[in-house]
């Protein structure tokens, strides 16, 4: 299931980091148990050491994000938000990637696809375009972002630029920067096991991606099927 980009928009609040409302969804994870019980907001903060107006702020987000459900003044996580908070344990890469899945079609991703897929925007100017006509301190647009890079919606490079990931940029979007390898097995042979298990999940997914389809192409079988 995924959630439709219709519907009421809004941004997480400025009170509390995208890693702290991930650690909110643990903690309703942990106390909800498996049958994923309603939880009061004062429970929730009491358990996490802060106010419960922020995270009832907090709460609101993650409504409209389809990762918990209110109950009069309680909130309880979705099936899928339970998923989320169970694989964050486990396998983060999955984490990330069930929650991209469930968030293909949300309003901020149709921002994103508007904006982006031209070429990178600074990530001030895209928060800028997540913002407009909503309300809120600029910081819960720059939260949305951070939000949409651990989904791996965008990427984020180290000079703060923000685009889509490759596979959904137009055939004749700006190329990628720096050199290409001279072949895509030189990474698999070059490249450090240590350096290749410590890249980010998005990378790792994608390098791992394309030596499947290298050495699926090496087969005899597929082989012959390329040459006919």
């Amino acid at each position: 299931m995924t959630i439709s980009g219709s519907g009421p928009r809004m941004l997480p609040t400025e009170r509390m980091t995208p890693r702290r409302q991930l650690e909110m969804i643990d903690v309703m994870a942990e106390l909800g148990g498996t049958g994923r019980a309603s939880l009061l907001g004062s429970t929730i903060a009491s358990r996490m050491g802060m106010a419960r107006k922020t995270v009832s702020r907090a709460a609101g987000f993650l409504t409209q994000a389809g990762l918990t459900q209110p109950l009069r003044s309680s909130w309880a996580l979705t099936e899928v938000g339970l998923s989320l908070a169970r694989l964050r344990g486990t396998d983060s890469a999955r984490a990330r990637l069930l929650l991209r899945d469930h968030w293909k079609d949300i309003w901020f991703q149709q921002v994103a696809v508007r904006f982006l897929t031209s070429g990178p925007l600074d990530e001030q100017e895209f928060a800028k375009h997540l913002s407009a006509g909503l309300p809120g301190r600029p910081e819960r647009a720059v939260y949305l972002v951070e939000w949409m890079t651990y989904a791996l919606l965008i990427e984020r490079d180290e000079l703060g630029q923000v685009s889509l990931p490759v596979a959904q940029r137009r055939p004749d979007g700006p190329p990628s920067a720096g050199p290409e390898p001279q072949s895509l097995l030189d990474p698999l042979f070059s490249a450090p096991v240590t350096q290749i298990s410590a890249l980010p999940d998005d990378q790792f997914i994608a390098l791992m991606g394309a030596y499947r389809t290298v050495f699926s192409s090496l087969t005899p079988g597929n082989a012959k099927r390329s040459a006919s």
